[in-house]
């Protein structure tokens, strides 16, 4: 920010305060009539921006102390949660269930090709022609 772009944001109060502090007469803020300071404070924390930036773009933000966040300790309250309810005025109708109408699974019959043991297997697990029943899979 240049010397021009600062003095372009202040206010004419402010420019009277700072052109009499840099002669040296040192009239300070005080001189000023309380509502023109109020509102002259207003105007410098209105036009203070939270972050800035450089010719390379480079961020830089600058930290309000007011609006900065603490860190909280964790601490157990009391659960407020209250159970009221929802949809009090509508009714769910009471209504048979639908009967299951898919046949029931049918299972292979699987010989193992190591231990020559026959047993039933889903179809979904048989593939291939040389089918190991699960005692003998580790061998």
């Amino acid at each position: 920010m240049s010397m021009n772009d600062f003095i372009n944001t202040l206010s004419e109060e402010q420019k009277k305060v700072l052109l009499n502090a840099l002669l040296d007469n040192s009239p300070t803020l005080e001189s000023v009539p309380q509502t023109t300071k109020q509102e002259s404070i207003k105007h410098i924390q209105s036009s203070v921006p939270t972050a800035s930036t450089n010719d390379d773009f480079v961020m830089k933000r600058q930290d309000n102390s007011s609006n900065v966040r603490r860190k909280e300790a964790v601490r157990a309250r009391k659960n407020e949660w209250v159970d009221t309810g929802e949809f009090h005025d509508i009714e769910t109708p009471k209504g048979d269930r639908t009967p299951r109408k898919r046949p029931p699974h049918k299972k292979l019959e699987v010989e193992c090709h190591v231990c020559g043991k026959t047993f039933k297997e889903d179809p979904r697990y048989v593939h291939g022609e040389y089918y190991r029943c699960n005692r003998c899979t580790g061998r």
